[in-house]
């Protein structure tokens, strides 16, 4: 049993290498020709960022197979045994946090290196050392928090609902997936930033005429300091309900003009127009629904080669490999999200004019110095979001 997971693991990691060893040949090829959709020398540098950006991806993520296969191998069962003594659920949460804080601490290293070198290096990253470590001690104490709620859920479950526990599961996982769709615009993204009511003004004026026209009703018109942390450009409509809110990043504020703002949100608006926010979540329900169904009725023998027993290895066992699991469905998300961007491009262009929207699209790839091209297995398998190249064709092609 122990030796098949390994293998499964290993069989995961080389396939994914494989598949960033042709993206990073393909980037390197078409860098090679003449460009498209950027200017020449952003082309060129976006082509380098995107290969540097793979290879630490790469990298990063085969050191992350590594930890998951010493985990499998003796790491489980040496924290296990340290950890539960008298198997007491307060000794099965320490454990579940204890894995989840071990791997967080091994992802440290990667993290100061994107954000202190990497993205430095490519000029995104902002963050000074003081952020960093109040970002890390806040995700951590938000992680223990509400994470040891949550073990403790489903460990409830697992004791008191029967053979059927990893419905409740489910539903109590889906549940909350949707109070986090609900207040992360109001609750969880100003702990991080701050987020102040868009100042009067021609461009309030714009989005709130664009609001009206489509009967969107929302919370309000919202600007972040995303610039302290980050220079790339972003927009997002947060929230369900009354809590919907419009939010824009200062830098797209700083770099786009009033239109190409309008079209940026028109696309956002669509989404929600196409109700793509709900399919989303309606698709990540049934992803949720298989995980549980599947882990939830793994044989005992599993946990027992890998040294753990009792409610708490089943979490355990399940957060180790939802990551494969996830990468099964991630061809069929990718495809669905993909297609509702194109719709929604369509609709923002709709909502100014294509033009803007275009123009839109070509800014924040030069902003974000984005590589407007992808190997198309690579885009299959990973790209919630069409490349630069063929958004801007269907715009153009749209009758």
């Amino acid at each position: 049993m122990l030796g098949f997971f390994v293998v499964l693991f290993v069989f995961y990691a080389a396939f994914k290498a494989y598949v960033s060893f042709l993206q990073i040949k393909f980037i390197k090829q078409e860098s090679l020709k003449p460009a498209v959709v950027l200017e020449e020398a952003e082309y060129k540098n976006a082509a380098k960022i995107a290969i540097d950006n793979q290879k630490f991806e790469l990298a990063s993520f085969i050191f992350g197979t590594f930890v998951s296969i010493v985990w499998l191998v003796f790491g489980l069962r040496i924290l296990f045994e340290a950890t539960v003594k008298t198997a007491s659920n307060t000794e099965y949460i320490v454990f579940v946090m204890s894995f989840l804080i071990i791997n967080s601490l091994f992802d440290l290293p990667f993290n100061v290196y994107e954000k202190f070198i990497k993205d430095k290096k490519h000029g995104f990253s902002n963050v000074t050392a003081k952020i960093f470590i109040i970002d890390t001690i806040k995700s951590l104490a938000l992680t223990l928090v509400f994470g040891s709620a949550f073990v403790w859920l489903l460990l409830f479950c697992l004791e008191a609902l029967g053979e059927l526990w990893w419905f409740w599961a489910f539903l109590i996982s889906f549940g909350i997936i949707l109070i986090i769709n609900l207040i992360y615009p109001t609750v969880i993204a100003p702990i991080f930033n701050k987020v102040t009511p868009l100042e009067d003004g021609e461009l309030k004026s714009n989005i709130e005429n664009l609001l009206t026209s489509l009967g969107f009703k929302s919370s309000g018109v919202f600007v972040m300091d995303a610039s302290k942390r980050d220079n790339r450009l972003n927009a997002y409509f947060g929230g369900l309900g009354a809590t919907k809110r419009v939010v824009l990043f200062d830098t797209l504020i700083k770099k786009l003009s009033v239109d190409e703002i309008i079209a940026v949100l028109g696309h956002e608006l669509g989404h929600f127009k196409h109700k793509d926010i709900l399919k989303m979540i309606a698709l990540s329900s049934l992803m949720l629904f298989c995980l549980f169904g599947v882990f939830g009725n793994i044989n005992k023998g599993a946990y027992d080669a890998l040294g753990m027993s009792g409610g708490s290895a089943v979490i355990v066992f399940l957060l180790l490999f939802s990551p494969i699991f996830s990468f099964i469905f991630s061809p069929f998300i990718s495809y669905i999200s993909r297609k509702n961007e194109f719709n929604a491009d369509k609709f923002g262009a709709k909502t100014k004019d294509r033009q803007s929207m275009i123009n839109a699209l070509k800014k924040l790839g030069s902003q974000n110095k984005a590589f407007p091209l992808a190997h198309p297995l690579y885009a299959t398998l990973y790209h919630s979001h069409p490349s630069l190249v063929e958004r801007i064709n269907e715009l153009e092609n749209e009758d």
